[in-house]
């Protein structure tokens, strides 16, 4: 049995489905629930934002803070890489 691609299409943040008139639309998942404001996460949300308070201010500090800007860029290309299940080194970034 040859099933339609709407039958097929269905992820963690959603499912496509046939509507009437033929149209396929896209229903999303449900919204998460409400984010719980433990301790641990008011903890951690506090030392985050001490931590980019601190760079902030070393920043202010640099006389030309705009040379920071290609090499923050190029490490987050790293980091992406990795998420993305792809491997570049930081190095191979540098050649390219």
């Amino acid at each position: 049995m040859v099933t339609s691609l709407t039958d097929r299409i269905r992820t963690p943040h959603g499912r496509a489905v046939q509507g009437p008139g033929g149209y396929r639309a896209w229903v999303p998942a449900p919204a998460p629930p409400p984010l719980a404001w433990d301790i641990d996460l008011v903890v951690s949300l506090s030392a985050a934002d001490l931590a980019i308070g601190r760079l902030a201010g070393e920043g202010r500090r640099l006389p030309n803070p705009h040379i920071l800007i290609r090499p923050f860029v190029r490490k987050e290309a790293v980091l992406s890489s990795r998420i993305e299940g792809t491997q570049a080194t930081l190095g191979e970034l540098l050649a390219a």
